[in-house]
């Protein structure tokens, strides 16, 4: 029974992101490792760069009415140097971070195709004609090279991200408690969206899974020399490439119809977001006007409130994001767990330099996986060593079957 509770898929999620954390980190250690480190540096930066903000306002207002103006610019050029030391940081953070991820997207990269190409190897024959489990295939190649170093790239940025936010919630919270509150409440409505439009697109994906693998198959039959020949001897061309458009416009269309929805609800959200930013600046307008808070304050609060709604919304849309890049991973990780139902014997017996008795079968029944009717059955042959036999019978009658079988690309069910 499918675990439809919150807990279960809560768990569910974690235990994927742990998987691909996991992944990264035996991937590229010490590029992770780096990442953290400037996760810290960085989530520092932006409470720091609004205080001396503040700090070079006030001493700009206080330079106006003082004797000693050389004197007041000397104290507001200290902060102002200060601030630059803070931006350089800043921009050295950034830069360092684009090469670790960089970096770390090319290792990564590297593991995950490294790990589908012995899972592919792995598995059964079965696997690969089996259409359910083609899509699986199909998809899991086409996500898994990015989505562990996007989730873990995620998992970063919210690092960050919840650190700034932290900061800056104190000072908001010190001034006044209902900014803090009125900044959950903005963010929270862009973060709903988010997840309910991730689901969305998730489920549309995988219902056109079959129908984007066959636009894919037609664009490689146009567009690749192994059949150049075969489709200008039968003038497939055009034929071909009006099926391709005919898939491609169901794709869009329905995409483009959720993709209207989405920009719609995010409109809303964001035109509510908006309001709120400039409601703020109002209140804290209205405080600085009454003396409650300095000019620099009323700067630092304001900056504080729309750095910190951005954040915020930043923090909420890593989650959805990181929601959306789960669901899609999970493809590849149903594909690593795959187990092979043929599997090499403990103790196996070497081939005989030369064949004594040759190949026995008797009573030899076989059928696909998932049917129920039979390919071969009552199959009884021997094969004496050194004979050439010729296998003869028209299309479906299982000649390649039993070679198969001979090979042990399956077993037999009897």
């Amino acid at each position: 029974m499918i675990d439809k509770t919150i807990s279960g898929k809560i768990s569910r999620q974690v235990a994927g992101l742990d998987r691909a954390a996991r992944l990264v980190w035996q991937s590229a250690p010490g590029w992770t490792c780096i990442n953290l480190g400037l996760i810290v540096l960085q989530g520092l930066i932006p409470l720091t760069a609004l205080f001396l903000m503040k700090q070079i306002v006030d001493a700009v207002a206080a330079g106006l009415s003082a004797a000693d103006k050389t004197a007041a610019f000397q104290q507001a050029l200290l902060w102002i140097l200060l601030a630059l030391a803070v931006a350089l940081l800043a921009v050295i953070c950034r830069s360092l971070t684009e090469l670790a991820e960089e970096a770390q997207a090319l290792i990564v990269t590297d593991t995950v195709a490294d790990r589908l190409h012995a899972q592919s190897i792995a598995v059964d024959l079965a696997y690969y004609e089996d259409p359910r489990y083609f899509d699986t295939l199909h998809q899991a190649q086409a996500e898994a090279p990015y989505r562990p170093t996007r989730i873990v790239n995620g998992l970063i940025q919210l690092g960050q991200n919840g650190l700034s936010f932290l900061g800056i919630a104190a000072l908001l919270f010190s001034f006044n408690w209902l900014l803090a509150v009125v900044l959950f409440l903005v963010a929270l409505p862009g973060a709903i969206v988010r997840i309910v439009f991730s689901r969305k697109f998730y489920g549309l994906r995988q219902q056109q899974l079959e129908t984007e693998r066959k636009s894919w198959y037609f664009n490689e039959i146009l567009t690749d020399a192994a059949h150049a020949k075969e489709v200008r001897l039968f003038n497939l061309g055009a034929l071909f490439q009006e099926r391709f458009r005919n898939l491609r416009r169901e794709l869009r269309q329905s995409r483009l119809t959720l993709a209207r929805h989405h920009s719609l609800a995010d409109f809303l959200v964001q035109a509510a977001a908006t309001a709120a930013v400039f409601g703020t600046l109002a209140f804290i307008a209205y405080q600085a006007l009454s003396g409650s808070i300095t000019i620099g304050g009323l700067v630092m609060y304001y900056q504080g409130f729309q750095t910190g709604l951005s954040t915020l919304q930043s923090i909420l849309s890593s989650l959805a994001a990181l929601y959306e890049d789960n669901l899609f991973l999970g493809n590849f990780y149903s594909f690593l767990d795959l187990k092979p139902s043929i599997t090499a014997p403990l103790q196996p017996k070497r081939l005989p330099r030369e064949f004594k008795h040759g190949i026995v079968l008797e009573h030899l029944n076989f059928a696909y996986p998932g049917s129920s009717q039979d390919v071969l059955s009552d199959v009884n042959l021997t094969l004496a060593p050194g004979q050439v036999i010729a296998l003869v019978g028209r299309n479906g009658s299982g000649k390649t079957t039993l070679i198969k079988l001979l090979c042990r690309l399956y077993d037999p069910r009897a």
